[in-house]
């Protein structure tokens, strides 16, 4: 019920210090959620202020703060990184596609030492476009 009722204020997910309950239904609705803890019965709570900061799990987050949140956690990006993020997305896929991945691919057969120095070439590459990006592009 909570989670359709979120849904309908335009919410897409919930991230709290507190407790969650009937994931299953949750997930039917299509609304995330990310918690201390579950819980298998009711909480008796209820907002008692709308667009303010908050502090969850230790993190300030202000109103309208852009949040990338999956099953592993969350991170809130700060205001003045929101303008690079996509450019800095494009950039690290772009070397993961042309660094760790293929050295990844090429593993088969190999002994510890040469997957090791396989590894080390690609972050080798990676370090080094990282440093003509930060050097040549004052978007990061």
């Amino acid at each position: 019920m909570n989670s359709n009722t979120h849904r309908s204020f335009g919410c897409v997910g919930t991230i709290t210090d507190g407790s969650i309950r009937d994931l299953d239904e949750m997930h039917n609705a299509g609304f995330k959620a990310l918690a201390r803890r579950l819980s298998p019965s009711h909480a008796h709570s209820w907002p008692v202020r709308w667009n303010c900061p908050v502090e969850v799990f230790g993190r300030r987050i202000e109103p309208g703060q852009l949040i990338h949140a999956d099953k592993h956690g969350f991170l809130a990006v700060p205001k003045d990184d929101e303008k690079r993020l996509l450019g800095a997305v494009q950039f690290m896929d772009e070397n993961e596609c042309n660094t760790v991945i293929p050295a990844a691919r090429n593993s088969a057969g190999k002994s510890t030492t040469e997957l090791l120095k396989q590894m080390n070439d690609a972050g080798s590459r990676f370090r080094e476009a990282v440093r003509k990006k930060f050097q040549s592009d004052g978007e990061f």
